[in-house]
């Protein structure tokens, strides 16, 4: 049998809170219990081989990724290499990053650091108490565009929002949420040019946005700026 179970948008957009382990999961091996048993499949072992891989991240194994191994299809040795192994530059401390644009590189200290994009990141620490988080960069310098800090959750690109009415009558808002390296750098939220507020620690902010075309700015305490359009098209009846 294959079983599947997805939890979120019919469309394939996920939810924040709703995180496979804990939403999908449940439901997953519920319904397992409801088939009949059985014994596991016995492995093809022709045609599989003994293969390295990241111990991290799953992938064909870089130079600087720790090495495990495991039997996998032969077809294995074309796949993708380890995207989330990089070398980071630090400062002679270990405690900030550093670049050319501030530093000689005689002046650093190469480190592979397994690094998740901030929105794989936010779901993945919390369950992975193991997972490192990225030093953030010296004042003096400047991060490059590879190395941005914050990403939106919500809303995702060219979202357009059909604002629900609640039991009660209500217009319900919407929840906006964001996710930082740094979580506890503060993020000041503008709405088309207006101000919101600010956020620390848990970048969430519900809105209540009228119909039309948006833009949602978003800038860290260190300058770092994000912007995203969206459209509320209307609001249920």
């Amino acid at each position: 049998y294959v079983v599947a179970v997805w939890a979120g948008n019919a469309d394939g957009e996920g939810r924040p809170g709703l995180v496979g382990v804990q939403a999908a999961a449940p439901a997953l091996f519920a319904i397992f219990d409801l088939l009949p048993g059985g014994g596991w499949f016995r492995p093809p072992l022709d045609e599989m081989q003994r293969l390295p891989v990241c111990a991290e991240s799953g992938g064909r194994p870089l130079a600087i990724c720790p090495v495990d191994s495991l039997w996998l299809p032969a077809a294995a040795t074309e796949g993708p290499p380890c995207t989330f192994h990089q070398t980071v530059h630090l400062d002679a401390s270990g405690e900030f990053q550093i670049n050319a644009s501030c530093a000689s590189p005689l002046d650093m200290k190469h480190v592979a650091w397994f690094v998740l994009p901030p929105l794989e990141e936010y779901y993945y620490k919390p369950n992975h108490p193991e997972y490192r988080l990225l030093p953030p960069f010296r004042d003096d310098c400047q991060p490059e565009e590879e190395d941005r800090p914050l990403q939106l959750i919500y809303p995702r690109p060219n979202t357009r929002i059909l604002v629900p009415k609640d039991l009660d009558g209500v217009y319900s808002r919407t929840v906006f949420q964001a996710a930082h390296r740094q979580p506890e750098t503060t993020i000041y939220w503008h709405l088309d040019e207006t101000f919101l507020g600010a956020t620390t620690t848990f970048h969430q902010m519900e809105l209540h946005p009228p119909p039309g075309e948006h833009l949602l700015t978003l800038v860290d305490a260190n300058g770092y700026r994000l912007q995203r359009k969206f459209e509320v098209v209307g609001r249920e009846e």
